[in-house]
């Protein structure tokens, strides 16, 4: 092992000259910000033009379980998720399995 105790000890203190204020950024107007989720819950249930969240999948397909997304998933061609966290897929892919392969009763 090596021996530390053998180096100069040496005090650091730092002073600055007024405290920091941090303020959102001038480019950005308010209506930006009130547009952007508040919460991690809002995030993840947030859909795109091209990503579909998994709240709206199950919307879509009236239904109330990720399980039934999986196991169509493994038996039925559902397409794989693009984010697993949060749980995202192509729209268009979702779509395409809607009106080709997928349906009601199936």
């Amino acid at each position: 092992m090596f021996n530390y105790s053998c180096y100069p000890t040496i005090e650091v203190s730092y002073k600055g000259k007024e405290p920091i204020t941090v303020t959102p950024s001038q480019f950005k107007s308010d209506k930006d910000h009130e547009q952007s989720p508040k919460t991690l819950t809002e995030a993840t249930d947030q859909s795109t033009t091209q990503l579909i969240s998994h709240k709206e999948v199950l919307a879509m397909f009236q239904i109330s379980s990720k399980a039934t997304i999986y196991k169509w998933r493994q038996n039925r061609g559902f397409p794989d998720p693009v984010t697993h966290m949060p749980l995202r897929w192509l729209r268009s892919a979702v779509e395409e399995w809607k009106y080709n392969v997928g349906g009601f009763g199936r």
